[in-house]
């Protein structure tokens, strides 16, 4: 609620009209990426930004901002970008027609099987049915969100320490 001022309203009614291309806003929660046609609008809304996010007592995480080519134009695995525990990049299809593909980040993969680890190592001592509840929720919980390769990487990780 609270960025949908800070940012979401500024974005559209004082970035976009400002820019010379195209400029798209994608947003969950206190996570965003924006995406510009062109450079200049681009370094424009990046050096704005921190100014208009401090009127509201709000700060960029650094580590977490940059400016990033994206396009179709200039596709490799160099320029990727992680939001939401997805890693983007571009690679051509079937056909050879560049696409955004997503997979799940490693970092993100990796902690999670390290979560599940921890989690069984810690509750092998409950009655089994309660044990198997448990995983299959947490199982379930990763198949409905990540994509389909991390899925067999969890299950795996998973199955092979119960057992």
């Amino acid at each position: 609620m609270y960025l949908h001022y800070a940012l979401d309203l500024w974005f559209e009614k004082v970035v976009k009209p400002q820019c010379r291309g195209r400029a798209l806003i994608y947003r969950f929660a206190d996570d965003f990426v924006c995406a510009f046609q062109y450079r200049d609008d681009a370094n424009k809304f990046y050096r704005n930004l921190p100014k208009r996010l401090g009127k509201f007592d709000l700060q960029v995480a650094p580590e977490k901002t940059q400016i990033l080519r994206f396009s179709r134009f200039h596709p490799t695995m160099r320029r990727r970008f992680t939001f939401l525990g997805f890693e983007f990049y571009w690679e051509p299809d079937r056909k050879g027609i560049p696409r955004v593909k997503r997979r799940t980040s490693r970092k993100k993969l990796r902690g999670i099987v390290s979560n599940i680890t921890e989690w069984i190592r810690k509750n092998r001592h409950l009655p089994e049915r309660k044990f198997f509840q448990v995983i299959n929720a947490k199982l379930r919980g990763h198949y409905n969100y990540y994509d389909s390769q991390s899925i067999w990487t969890y299950y795996h990780q998973a199955i092979g320490i119960c057992f």
